[in-house]
Order: structure tokens, then C-alpha cells, then sequence
């Protein structure tokens, strides 16, 4: 074979080679699409008191599993045991002035009943005295005595009516003065409470930056609480996602486990990007200049669950995921056979 011939049958071979390596991805993007671009997610919530104090104590270490309401930090609880001891005598106070007002109110009706049968009584001796004098048994002046004493009754009557007003009015201020104490009292007892900073979640403490006699500012994130709960998120070009759906199965693989595959399941596909979101400033829209020739495709978000437990790794360990959107059996074994040449690799890097 002359060189001319070795040279135009390797140029053969080559381009044999690039169509079926090109016709290979261009059905894989679609009909079994994998990427490198996924990483494990997990709630991280920032742990803050919701008072302010100076810590007393801090009980976790990082990295530190915790459960439900279990004490992570504590603050020095001088300030609010003494606010809830106030508190506590403010509604002992208003329990007592309550108490005054209803036995002044017992006493004003006590008074009110008997001007009420003083009045009922001069107005029957005025009316048996009018009888008489209209025989001509009394006096014009004996009668009208009588007529001043029933108006004087009556006038003593509704001084007792007003009286009594005044107190039940002085009662319900009584009344929402201790409701008020009450109240004091129950924020009191619970901001003595929150000096106990406790864990909302099961999770691991990362993040600790804490230490004893540090000053604490209620709102102030101090240390992180990574959930347990976990699922995958994997970057993937939008056009590989037209056969991918919820319930999805997928292999996992993740660069600190190489080798083993994980099952799962797609759980979601974002619905969009911070690209396809517009701000309403007020501005005109912004158009995207490029001059490249072959563009970026885009990538959406597709959030998958593990079927089997998780492994023991750091929130935002790579890994790469491999789907099968479709029930080709070829398909399927080219994509496990790419799923296995991927776990194998991770390996080498």
C-alpha cells in the first residue's frame, strides 16, 4: 500500500469515525440525554435568635447532627427572668385593682337597692298622706314634707344608678388591665423561652461561628442547619428535555463515589431561567449582542430524587445524571452502557 493510500484510508476512517461519534450525540441529547453539570441540594436554613442577648453557651459543634428541638445555643436569660417577674407583679397588681372594682361595684348596688326601697317607701307615705289630707286629716306642710322626701329618695336613687355606672365602666378598664398584664406576661415568658435557640429541623450545624460571650442580635444568622432532605439538580440543554418528564428514571453518579450508580427519578423541571426574567425599573429592554457563530444552548434546571438511601455527602457534591426518557431497549442499553464508561471514568479525575 503507498503512503498515498494509507494517508486517504486513514482520512476514511476518521470521517467514518466523526459521523458515527455525531450521530451517536445527536441521538443521545435526545433520546438519552446525560450530564456532568449536577450537584446534591439541600435546604440550608440560617439559624438566628429571635432575641437579642449575649451567649451564654453554645451546645453543637459543626458538622453536628441534631434533631427537633434540640438546644443549640443559649443566651443570658438575666434580663428576661427579670421582664417576666415584672410582668408577673403588673398582673398581680391588675388582678387586685380588679378586685376593689368589684367590690366597689358590690357595694354601689348594695347602696342602689336601698334607695330604690327608700324611694318605694316615701312614695307609698306620700301617696297615704295625700289621701289623708285630702280628708282633712293632714296638713298642706305635712304634705309636701312627704313630696321632699320622695324626691329626695329618688335623687339619692340616681346618684347610686350613676354611681354604679361609673364602676362597672372603672371594672371593664379593670378587666382589660389584666388582659393586658396577661399578655405582657405570656410575651415575657416566651421571649425568656426563645434564649434557648433550638433546632427547628433535623439536620448537620455548618457553618459555626459562634463562641461564648459573643453578643447575639435577634434576626443575625450565626450558624447554618443543613436539612436532611436532599434531591439532585441537573443542568441540562432545553432540547434534551423535549422526551424528559416528572417520573423519569435516572442513574446518578457522583465524582466522591465513583463506580457505584444510584437510582432515581426526575421530580421537576424548573420553569425557567434569571435570564427569562424582566425587572419592571422603568427602562427600556436589553437586548443580547453576541458574535459567535454557534451559540450557547440553554440549560434548564431539572431537580431529581434518589430511590434508595442517601449517601454520607457534602451538600453541593458534583455528579452527573443519566435519563431515560423513552422505552427503546437500545436505547436504554446505550445509556446504561454510558451510564457505567462515566462511573468507571470518575476513577481517572
Amino acid at each position: 500500500m503507498t503512503p498515498e493510500q494509507s494517508f486517504s484510508r486513514w482520512v476514511k476512517i476518521a470521517l467514518s469515525a466523526f459521523f458515527v461519534l455525531f450521530g451517536y450525540f445527536v441521538i443521545a441529547d435526545n433520546y438519552f440525554p446525560m450530564t456532568t453539570e449536577a450537584r446534591i441540594q439541600r435546604y440550608v436554613i440560617p439559624v438566628s435568635s429571635r432575641v437579642s442577648g449575649q451567649v451564654n453557651q453554645v451546645h453543637v459543634v459543626n458538622n453536628q447532627q441534631v434533631e427537633p428541638g434540640q438546644v443549640l445555643f443559649s443566651l443570658d436569660d438575666s434580663d428576661y427572668a427579670l421582664a417576666a417577674k415584672r410582668s408577673e407583679l403588673a398582673l398581680a397588681q391588675a388582678k387586685s385593682e380588679q378586685q376593689k372594682t368589684q367590690s366597689g361595684l358590690a357595694e354601689i348596688k348594695a347602696e342602689l337597692h336601698q334607695s330604690e326601697l327608700q324611694a318605694k317607701e316615701q312614695s307609698r307615705e306620700a301617696a297615704r298622706i295625700a289621701r289623708l289630707f285630702k280628708l282633712g286629716h293632714m296638713s298642706k306642710q305635712q304634705l309636701e314634707q312627704a313630696n321632699t322626701k320622695v324626691s329626695l329618695a329618688r335623687e339619692a336613687s340616681a346618684v347610686s344608678r350613676a354611681r354604679q355606672q361609673e364602676v362597672e365602666q372603672g371594672q371593664a378598664v379593670a378587666s382589660i388591665m389584666v388582659q393586658q398584664a396577661e399578655v405582657a406576661l405570656s410575651q415575657a415568658r416566651v421571649d425568656l423561652d426563645r434564649t434557648q435557640v433550638r433546632a427547628e429541623t433535623p439536620g448537620r450545624i455548618g457553618n459555626l461561628q459562634l463562641r461564648q460571650g459573643q453578643h447575639a442580635t435577634a434576626g443575625q444568622p450565626l450558624m447554618a442547619l443543613i436539612s436532611d432532605q436532599g434531591w439532585v439538580t441537573a443542568d441540562l440543554r432545553e432540547k434534551s428535555l423535549r422526551h424528559v418528564k416528572a417520573g423519569t428514571p435516572a442513574d446518578v453518579i457522583f465524582d466522591a463515589l465513583p463506580g457505584q450508580v444510584f437510582k432515581g427519578h426526575v421530580l421537576s423541571i424548573e420553569s425557567g431561567v434569571r435570564e427569562g426574567q424582566e425587572s419592571a425599573d422603568g427602562l427600556l429592554a436589553q437586548t443580547v449582542s453576541s458574535d459567535r457563530w454557534v451559540r450557547d444552548a440553554q440549560r434548564l434546571r431539572t431537580n431529581i430524587e434518589l430511590d434508595e438511601a442517601w449517601p454520607e455527602l457534602a451538600t453541593g457534591a458534583k455528579a452527573t445524571v443519566q435519563l431515560y426518557p423513552t422505552d427503546n431497549f437500545i436505547f436504554n442499553g446505550l445509556a446504561v452502557m454510558q451510564a457505567r464508561v462515566v462511573s468507571v471514568l470518575r476513577y481517572l479525575y
